[in-house]
């Protein structure tokens, strides 16, 4: 269940709770090859069944990042908490339009500070494709240290795992 939260600004954006009013822009951009390429896979996921879970959301799994100035979704970014973990994963995915800009940092930075908040015994963790650069330099900036290889008959083989402690005593 989700803790209370109503959405966070940063300095151009407002990051917010679904409805199933975005699942088409979900269904867009979790159905977009290109935009998938380097961040998982196209998840073949319909529309009516986004709007079926967005209409009850659960977790911060998945949150809508709209543009402060156009107050249209450009992307969806959020943490997975696993119930039996001490992880807290960061992920942020922009539309093709939004790359280049320095927008998936302010969304990573804020991100981080909501788990610090809520997940303050948690870990921040993060998966990233080898060849995501731009990915990459987020990591750099979250302060996240490479833990490993993803070893998985998945779609995340040999991608690269990061984590940093959250409350400064979890183990690198």
């Amino acid at each position: 269940m989700v803790k209370p939260f109503a959405s966070i600004l940063t300095a151009r954006t407002k990051i917010r709770l679904p409805t199933a009013a975005d699942a088409p822009f979900v269904t867009a951009i979790e159905n977009d090859s290109e935009l998938k390429r380097l961040c998982g896979r196209p998840s073949g996921k319909s529309e009516e069944c986004y709007r079926e879970s967005l209409g009850k959301p659960r977790d911060l799994w998945c949150l809508i990042v709209e543009s402060l100035d156009t107050r249209s979704p450009i992307g969806r970014c959020g943490l997975m908490t696993p119930i039996f973990s001490d992880e807290c994963e960061v992920h942020v995915i922009l539309t093709k339009d939004q790359w280049g800009r320095g927008l998936g940092t302010e969304i990573a930075l804020a991100l981080r500070d909501l788990a610090k908040e809520m997940f303050p015994q948690r870990c921040l963790t993060a998966k990233v494709h080898p060849k995501n650069a731009a990915s990459l330099a987020i990591i750099g900036k979250l302060r996240l240290a490479q833990h490993g290889i993803i070893a998985s008959d998945s779609y995340d083989n040999g991608w690269l795992q990061f984590r940093r402690s959250l409350h400064d005593e979890c183990n690198q």
